[in-house]
């Protein structure tokens, strides 16, 4: 079964989560609100841009990649990034 894996940036670790809505609930936590598709295994959020960017992909136990997100992934994504930052 792969895991969804997510770095906020260079200052965090790798996270494992068991599927996307808790990915967005932990990204949620540190105000990521929306993220757009900038690397294979990565997206872009305000402040989270460039070499500096989340690491989000599904993988193996280890965290080595098996799967990008695809742009239906994404699109899930950002709609429970919505509902988990309204206050």
């Amino acid at each position: 079964m792969p895991f969804i894996w997510v770095r906020l940036g260079d200052a965090d670790t790798y996270n494992r989560f068991d599927d996307l809505a808790e990915a967005a609930e932990y990204m949620a936590l540190f105000g990521v609100k929306h993220v757009w598709r900038c690397q294979r295994f990565g997206v872009e959020a305000q402040g989270l841009i460039g070499q500096n960017y989340i690491s989000l992909f599904f993988g193996d136990g280890d965290a080595q990649p098996s799967r990008e997100l695809s742009g239906k992934d994404v699109h899930f994504l950002n709609e429970r990034l919505l509902k988990d930052t309204r206050v």
